[in-house]
C-alpha cells in the first residue's frame, strides 16, 4: 500500500468576494497537485493563457507558482479547447511545442488533458490520441494526466486503450453522480487503467459533491492513486456556506487513514521486534 495523492484545481477564472479570496498562493502545504484551468489553443495552433489570466496577470500566478513549490506542490497546466478551436482544426505538433515552451516560461511540472470537447464524432477519438503522444514527446518524463468521465464504452475505453502506458494517471469528475455510481464508474475505468485512478469531487453547487460522500470515497479503496478537488478556489463560503477548505480538510483528514493505521502498526511491531531481539539476547 502506498499513500495516495491529493490533487486539486485552481481556475483562474473564478469570481470570488475581494474579501475572502483564495488565491494560488493559498494552497494548502498537504496537496500534492495543483492544476491551473485553463489554457489551450488559438488558430496558429500555439497556446493562449487569456481565460486562466481572467481575474490575475500572468506574472501574478507565475509568482504564486514559486509560493506552491516552495510548500513541495506540484503545478500543472490543464488544457481545454474552446468552442472557437478545436482540437482537429490545429496542427497539434506546432501546440505541443508552444506548450513546451510556456512550461519553460512558467515553471509548469506536468499537463492535464481535459477530455471535452466540440469536436466531430468521426475525428474525435483519432485528435484525442493524437494529442497526447505530441504532449507526450515534449514532456520529457514529466507527468501526463487525463481527466474524463463518460465510461470505456464511449470514446474514453478507445482512446486510453491507445494512450494508457503514456499516462502517469487519470481522474474521473462525475461529480454529480452518487457515491454508488463514482464506485461503478471507477470499476469501469479501473478494466483498462487499474487503481491508477483518482476520484473527483466538487466543492459548491451546481453538481456539489456532499460531505459524507467526500469522506467515503476519501476512505475508499487505500489502493486508488488519490483524490482530486474541484477546485480549491471555489472552496470557500462564497460557494458552499462552509468554511474555508472544508472539502479540502475532509479530504485530507480522510483520505490516508489505512496507509497511517498500517504504519502505525508497523512501527509497533518492529517497536515490538526489536524489544523481543535484545531481550533474547541477554
Amino acid at each position: 500500500m502506498s499513500k495516495q495523492i491529493f490533487t486539486t484545481y485552481w481556475g483562474g477564472y473564478f469570481d470570488t468576494p475581494l474579501s475572502d479570496p483564495q488565491t494560488l498562493d493559498m494552497t494548502p502545504d498537504y496537496i500534492d497537485y495543483v492544476i491551473l484551468a485553463f489554457i489551450g489553443p488559438i488558430k496558429d495552433s500555439t497556446v493562449e493563457t487569456t481565460y486562466l489570466c481572467s481575474k490575475y496577470s500572468e506574472s501574478q500566478i507565475k509568482e504564486w507558482i514559486q509560493v506552491c513549490h516552495q510548500k513541495n506542490i506540484k503545478v500543472f497546466f490543464s488544457i481545454l479547447d474552446t468552442p472557437q478551436t478545436h482540437w482537429d482544426q490545429i496542427d497539434l505538433h506546432i501546440f505541443a511545442k508552444s506548450i513546451k515552451q510556456k512550461m519553460i516560461e512558467w515553471d509548469i511540472d506536468g499537463i492535464d488533458i481535459d477530455a471535452e470537447s466540440g469536436m466531430p464524432e468521426d475525428v474525435y477519438v483519432k485528435t484525442f490520441i493524437e494529442l497526447a503522444n505530441e504532449l507526450y514527446l515534449i514532456l520529457d518524463g514529466k507527468p501526463l494526466i487525463y481527466t474524463c468521465y463518460q465510461g470505456i464504452a464511449y470514446q474514453d475505453g478507445k482512446i486510453l486503450t491507445a494512450i494508457k502506458d503514456k499516462l502517469n494517471w487519470i481522474q474521473l469528475m462525475a461529480y454529480f453522480d452518487t457515491y454508488t455510481d463514482m464506485i461503478a464508474l471507477y470499476q469501469d475505468y479501473s478494466t483498462i487503467m487499474g487503481n491508477n485512478i483518482c476520484i473527483g469531487v466538487k466543492a459548491g453547487n451546481p453538481d456539489i459533491t456532499l460531505l459524507p460522500e467526500v469522506a467515503q470515497l476519501s476512505q475508499w479503496n487505500p489502493n486508488k492513486k488519490g483524490m482530486m478537488l474541484w477546485t480549491i478556489n471555489r472552496d470557500i463560503p462564497y460557494y458552499t456556506d462552509k468554511p474555508n477548505l472544508t472539502w479540502a480538510n475532509t479530504i485530507n483528514e480522510n483520505i490516508n487513514i489505512s496507509f497511517y493505521y498500517t504504519l502505525f502498526y508497523l512501527m509497533i511491531y518492529y517497536t515490538i521486534s526489536q524489544y523481543l531481539h535484545l531481550f533474547a539476547n541477554n
